[in-house]
């Protein structure tokens, strides 16, 4: 995902934080319209998985490429095959698996499970599945 696009979700989480932090009186003295359908049908959900991308990006993109693509890689001077999310095996995974190879390493790749709870390697899991895999 390119800079602008991870921007953007910055920008609407940090909008929506702060719309749940207003009070939502309001004082005027003009009558105010009730929404209509259309209005609440237009308003824009925020990304369930916007936490998720955010731990990806930190965490696995520097081996697996930013859209999980994997290939050769060099990182901290090590060259590595770096398998991809999107195609191959990893589509045959159980989500288990993906759980045990994300909290305990598998072969070349890093343990995350002091990284990253319990509930951040289950989001990544899902993450994986709908935005990298399709499903």
């Amino acid at each position: 995902m390119n800079y602008a696009k991870f921007a953007a979700i910055v920008l609407i989480i940090g909008c929506f934080a702060t719309a749940c932090n207003t009070s939502g009186t309001l004082t005027t003295n003009q009558n105010q319209p009730s929404a209509s359908p259309a209005t609440a049908a237009a308003t824009a959900t925020p990304n369930p998985f916007a936490e998720a991308y955010l731990d990806f990006e930190k965490n696995c993109a520097v081996c697996h490429g930013e859209k999980g693509q994997g290939g050769r890689v060099e990182v901290e001077g090590r060259k590595l095959k770096v398998p991809s999310l999107r195609e191959g095996h990893a589509l045959h995974h159980t989500d288990e698996k993906f759980v045990k190879q994300i909290s305990e390493g598998d072969y070349e790749m890093p343990a995350f499970k002091d990284k990253l709870s319990a509930e951040e390697i289950n989001e990544l899991v899902r993450f994986i599945r709908k935005e990298l895999q399709g499903k």
